[in-house]
C-alpha cells in the first residue's frame, strides 16, 4: 500500500487506481473539513500565512495523487508528465476519468483485440 500511495515508479491497473482515488477523496474529505476550521481558529487575522500552511497540510493529498496518476500513465503506455493536465480545472479531472480511470491498459487484450478488428 506504501508503494501505491507514494511511489512513482512502476504501473497500476484500474482497480488499484480506483483504491487509490478512495484514499484521496478520504484525505480530501479530512482536509476540507477539518483544516479549515483549525485555521480559521489559529489565525483568524493571516489569510497569507494561513494559506501557507494550508498549502504545507494539502501536500499529502497532493504526493499521493500524483503517484497514482503517474503510474496509471505508465500503465497507459504515457510519461507521467501527461498528469500535469491535472492542473487544468475542468479538463484535467475530466482527462482523468476517462483516461486513466476508465480506459484499458496500453497493449491489453482488450485494446490488442480492437486493434486487430479495426485492420
Amino acid at each position: 500500500m506504501t508503494a501505491l500511495l507514494f511511489g512513482f515508479e512502476g504501473r497500476i491497473g484500474r482497480g488499484p487506481f480506483w483504491a487509490g482515488q478512495a484514499v484521496v477523496l478520504l484525505l480530501a474529505w479530512l482536509y476540507v473539513s477539518y483544516a479549515d476550521r483549525l485555521l480559521a481558529a489559529w489565525m483568524p487575522g493571516s489569510i497569507f500565512m494561513g494559506s501557507g500552511i494550508a498549502l504545507v497540510l494539502a501536500m499529502p493529498i497532493i504526493w499521493v495523487q500524483a503517484a497514482i496518476t503517474i503510474k496509471r500513465c505508465h500503465d497507459r503506455g504515457k510519461t507521467g508528465f501527461w498528469s500535469m493536465l491535472l492542473l487544468l480545472p475542468i479538463v484535467g479531472q475530466i482527462w482523468l476519468v476517462i483516461d486513466c480511470g476508465l480506459l484499458p491498459a496500453a497493449g491489453s487484450a482488450v485494446a490488442s483485440g480492437a486493434a486487430r478488428r479495426s485492420a
